[in-house]
């Protein structure tokens, strides 16, 4: 099976430019529905990405010590390419799930952008979708 088929495609996505301040993204993630925000340029190409993780890491030294209104401040002027992850691992929608799954194994990480041979990004696979994908393959008697 490919990536293709489990991936999630770039019309469902929630994408932000590298310039675009963290307050921007603190509605994805306030929401929980998306994990992993990709980081694109003005020609849809992938240039870093940013976690959940990510996200709250740059936010956890502030979030005890500062006012409501500091923060506000803090998430304004912060740019996500301070925080985003770069250079990106990523995979082509013809690799398979196995070549997936190697790959978020050996690096320790928890998604793949999808790209084109341009680095164009086409959707997200993450290791729920493999495990999506793995728990309704077909058993082969």
């Amino acid at each position: 099976m490919s990536i293709a088929h489990i991936m999630t495609h770039r019309n469902k996505l929630v994408t932000t430019m590298a310039d675009a301040s963290l307050s921007s993204l603190r509605e994805v993630f306030a929401n929980a529905r998306f994990q992993h925000v990709p980081v694109v340029d003005n020609t849809n190409r992938i240039v870093g990405i940013v976690s959940v993780k990510d996200y709250f890491r740059e936010l956890s030294p502030v979030m005890d010590s500062a006012s409501d209104p500091s923060i506000a401040v803090f998430m304004r002027s912060r740019k996500v390419h301070q925080v985003m992850i770069t250079p990106v691992i990523c995979i082509s929608e013809q690799s398979s799930v196995k070549q997936a799954a190697a790959l978020l194994l050996q690096h320790n990480i928890s998604c793949l952008p999808v790209t084109d041979e341009h680095k164009h990004l086409l959707g997200l696979v993450s290791w729920k979708d493999i495990m999506r994908a793995a728990l309704h393959k077909p058993a082969t008697v």
